[in-house]
């Protein structure tokens, strides 16, 4: 000011007004872009850390959590207490969401994108305090904060002589079907079971099979190395150590099955594990599926992957296996979800049964008991799904539930390996994104 006090008053005028009318135009030309930004924004963006402190510290009488993913997501994790509707159908199902129009809604989805989108149609439809968590479940995870879920994956480590469990959410890691996905359409028919050769403890079959008209075959020869079977009034155990090799176009693929079959009534359990030799006293991998059917109905399906970061012997593993399974049970008994406190008696049950597998192997298969360099497990509770068929595939009792399962579980896990060892099998693995692999479960197993 001290410049204009030494000019006349007729030029202070002119410069003073000069300086509001520079002032004014400057707050005219930024109105817009404050008026934009205003109705850019007309949700809140919000960190997970801030997410959690109004779902934990707020008024929760009021508060809605909305998860705008799809059922399959939503079944495989969520937040406690969210409400399902998928983005896809909030404008049609929006009158669902009527009594909490001034209510404050968290939105969320996996990683932040799909919930930007359901913020904006919750504002379109005049709702007055929408939240967008930012970063999604994902972040949420990533944060340690909990959710409700019954899938994980659990990684075993060995630190000084000790057995290290690392417990997660499966969603971190569910990225699907790695296999090499097509769309183009395939005509498969078959599968042809011909007996060739069978005796007490080893058959042989010619599997045939054609896909766009072209024909292949492949033998798979089975033979029982060690069985067991004990019986009381209430269960019934057939345990059974088999090898396999099975042959196409002049190569061979060869593993051991060492499978477990228990029959009670009040459940049915099943643990099957795959052996691949590496040379005689080793093991390259192994992958054992072990599931848990109760009796009755069930509400809830639980899933654990296993992976192994370390070497073990085959003794070890089910040893370990049954320490997941009694880690697991103590994760469901923590539950605030009925259904899922449930699995914590089924988790006991497979904590017992791969104890038992893992003191018989040490025991009396000890020429069997090699170390591993690779493993994995699936630990499931899948509901009931009656006795499992113990002759195998094709052998007229319809689907072996057990080969079923294992069988589709190395189609996900191993297509890559043998499309490279067994190129017949490519044409399969190439159908993955579609049915490729419940086509080869289907050859596989007879179902």
């Amino acid at each position: 000011m001290s410049a204009i006090v030494g000019l006349d008053g007729r030029s202070q005028k002119i410069i003073a007004g000069f300086l509001v009318f520079t002032l004014l135009l400057a707050f005219v030309m930024a109105l817009p872009s404050l008026v934009e930004a205003q109705e850019s924004t007309p949700y809140a963006n919000i960190s997970v850390d801030t997410a959690h402190e109004m779902i934990k510290h707020g008024d929760s009488s009021n508060l809605v959590i909305l998860d705008v993913r799809n059922q399959s997501e939503y079944n495989l994790d969520h937040l406690y207490g969210a409400i399902l509707i998928p983005v896809y159908q909030l404008e049609a199902r929006i009158s669902e969401l009527e009594k909490s129009r001034n209510d404050p809604i968290i939105v969320y989805c996996k990683s932040g994108f799909r919930s930007q989108m359901a913020c904006e149609i919750l504002v379109e439809h005049n709702f007055t305090k929408v939240y967008n968590m930012a970063g999604g479940i994902l972040a949420w995870i990533e944060a340690g904060y909990p959710i409700d879920t019954s899938y994980h994956q659990v990684t075993v480590d060995v630190v000084d002589n000790r057995i290290l469990l690392q417990i997660e959410p499966l969603l971190l890691y569910h990225s699907g079907c790695a296999c090499f996905a097509q769309n183009t359409k395939v005509t498969v028919s078959g599968p042809n079971v011909t007996v060739l050769e069978r005796t007490e403890n080893h058959t042989v079959t010619l599997i045939t099979y054609e896909i766009n008209g072209t024909l292949f075959e492949y033998t798979s020869a089975k033979t029982l190395l060690w069985s067991d079977t004990e019986s009381t009034h209430e269960s019934n155990k057939t345990i059974k150590l088999e090898s396999h090799q099975i042959t196409a176009e002049g190569k061979s693929i060869q593993f051991y099955s060492l499978r477990d079959v228990v029959q009670d009534e009040e459940y049915n359990m099943t643990v099957y594990t795959i052996l691949d030799p590496l040379d005689p006293e080793t093991y390259n991998s192994s992958f054992t599926f072990m599931n848990y059917a109760p009796a009755g109905e069930t509400n809830v399906t639980s899933l654990e992957f296993v992976k192994f970061n370390c070497s073990a012997t085959l003794s070890q593993q089910y040893d370990v296996l049954g320490k997941v399974a009694k880690e697991m049970k103590k994760v469901y008994k923590k539950s605030e979800d009925d259904n899922v406190t449930a699995l914590a008696g089924s988790y006991r049950g497979m904590s017992k049964e791969a104890a038992y597998l893992s003191k018989l192997v040490k025991k009396r298969l000890t020429q069997y008991d090699h170390p591993v360099l690779h493993s994995s497990a699936v630990l499931i509770d899948c509901g009931p799904l009656g006795p499992p068929c113990l002759d195998g595939g094709g052998g007229g009792g319809g689907c072996d539930w057990v080969c079923y399962f294992s069988w589709s579980a190395l189609c996900y896990l191993g297509c890559a390996a043998l499309c490279i060892l067994w190129v017949p099998f490519c044409a399969f693995l190439a159908y993955c994104g579609d049915y490729g692999c419940a086509v080869a479960v289907q050859i596989a197993c007879g179902c």
